[in-house]
């Protein structure tokens, strides 16, 4: 009897050795390779031409902090940007991105947006990004 049951639980435990090879190898004794992960974007593709205003939103990270729907994003450091940018001026929003800390918006305290976006963001990938975070704002 202790023959049998043993041999048994030598069984059971081969069956799992072999069932976890099988996951890990492909299932044919071959170690599998696993190809290498191909890069996601982090912007949606331009053809070469300039980026657009949403495609410097994802490549700044934006979507990290604030809110805006328009580009699915749900951050919760900062505010939704739809609804405090809505009725401001351009001006105002550039100066919002390169000067953070010189004004919050109501409910927010300063020195939580880095600083550096002024030389992070080239001149015309800032425009284009505070045209389309004014064209996405509530009115």
């Amino acid at each position: 009897m202790r023959i049998a049951t043993a041999a048994a639980g030598g069984l059971a435990i081969a069956a799992v050795v072999m069932g976890v090879l099988a996951f890990t190898t492909g299932g044919d004794g071959e170690e599998q390779v696993a190809a290498p992960p191909t890069a996601t974007p982090a912007a949606p593709a331009t053809g070469g031409s300039a980026p657009t205003g949403l495609a410097v939103w994802v490549a700044q990270g934006c979507g990290s902090c604030h809110t805006l729907a328009v580009a699915n994003a749900h951050g919760v450091i900062g505010p939704d940007l739809a609804s405090s940018l809505k009725a401001v001026p351009a001006s105002y929003i550039k100066e919002s991105i390169v000067a953070p800390n010189k004004a919050a918006a109501a409910g927010y305290s300063t020195g939580l947006m880095p600083g550096d976006y002024a030389s992070r963001i080239a001149p015309g990938d800032l425009d284009r990004l505070v045209s389309f975070l004014k064209a996405n704002a509530r009115r």
